[in-house]
């Protein structure tokens, strides 16, 4: 059975990084602005997930939105973009290992599966 809540925070979170990657190749404000409100969505879905990697799962999200709204107010004041880029990259790191922990949370899953069919 499908847990569809799972698959709107994982649909979440990859979008998360590739929006993000979406705006270090193209520097469209527009993108930023994208992947600063859908990591925010990532991250309100991963409030009260009972999962082994939760609390590492949500600290991604936190390092990526803190890294994104400062880029978003050097980007758009003209002040500092290439630091903006640079903070969009830390961003971008962040998401990957996000995306990293949830693959290590489907390898738990799975096991812990395997032991009580055991």
């Amino acid at each position: 059975m499908i847990n569809w809540g799972k698959v709107w925070s994982d649909f979440f979170i990859f979008l998360a990084l590739t929006s993000n990657i979406g705006f270090i190749f193209s520097h469209d404000p527009y993108q930023l602005v994208v992947a600063i409100g859908v990591n925010l969505i990532a991250t309100v879905l991963k409030f009260g997930v009972k999962k082994i990697l939760a609390a590492e799962l949500l600290a991604t999200a936190f390092v990526a939105d803190l890294h994104l709204i400062p880029a978003a107010i050097f980007y758009f004041s003209n002040f500092h973009v290439e630091l903006a880029i640079g903070l969009a990259i830390g961003a971008a790191v962040a998401n990957i290992i996000s995306i990293i922990l949830l693959i290590v949370e489907v390898i738990f899953e799975y096991i812990k599966q395997e032991e009580e069919n055991s």
